[in-house]
């Protein structure tokens, strides 16, 4: 198709060349007809930059951190280099205006952010009615990706809601002093927290990632007493 539009192109042109003999000029000049230009290669501005067929932050891009196919490990959050969040768990969580509570089959998620200079950090325990309560539950007995399970966030991004780091407590001891559907009261003593790939749903711990230990947190997630 091409082809036949540069035959046409062609043709006018001659055309109009030749339709008045005594307008031609000898030395007249004829453009040249050229191909069209290629497609340029897309660009991306800094930070952005170009991996595959699309352009990410690689200053904040924990898959792409710095370049593209550097990932972070388990833990670490991106700021252009990989490297583990500081640490961040609260020993005090309080309620807030921003708890959540969410359903997940026979499973209740509690949701308190923490705030502090560096951004948003949601503390994030899951937990059933069937766990008593004023009991000790050692974690470290907890199969991952069981209930009950303390998770933490570093960082989350309020437009995407991802989180640059996650955290699973491993270890420590856990007791629930009230728990309900809007109401979440209770300690966690000397845990070790260690960072995780695939997110708190789907919690895979990374050896070579990041830990905290000795972490204690007295926390009261709430949006209503229990009945």
């Amino acid at each position: 198709m091409r082809r036949m539009k540069h035959a046409g192109m062609l043709f006018v042109l001659f055309m109009a060349a030749c339709g008045d003999d005594a307008a031609v000029q000898p030395d007249a000049f004829v453009p040249p007809i050229d191909a069209p230009a290629p497609d340029a290669a897309p660009t991306c501005a800094a930070p952005m930059k170009m991996c595959g067929n699309t352009c990410l932050d690689v200053s904040i891009d924990e898959t792409n951190c710095g370049d593209c196919g550097i990932e972070c490990k388990g833990g670490e959050a991106c700021d252009s280099t990989c490297a583990c969040a500081p640490m961040f768990i609260p020993a005090t969580l309080t309620p807030s205006g921003f708890d959540q509570f969410q359903a997940m089959g026979g499973a209740q998620i509690a949701i308190g952010p923490y705030f502090d200079n560096a951004g948003i950090h949601p503390i994030i325990i899951g937990y059933t009615a069937a766990i008593p309560l004023a009991t000790d539950i050692d974690l470290s007995t907890v199969a991952v990706g069981d209930l009950p399970f303390v998770g933490a966030g570093y960082r989350v991004d309020t437009t995407t809601f991802a989180i640059d780091a996650s955290f699973l407590a491993t270890a420590g001891t856990l007791r629930l002093t009230s728990a309900c559907a809007t109401d979440l009261e209770g300690t966690l003593t000397n845990a070790t927290f260690r960072g995780i790939t695939g997110g708190l749903m789907d919690p895979m711990v990374d050896p070579n990632g990041c830990m905290f230990t000795g972490v204690t947190m007295a926390f009261h997630i709430s949006t209503g007493a229990c009945p």
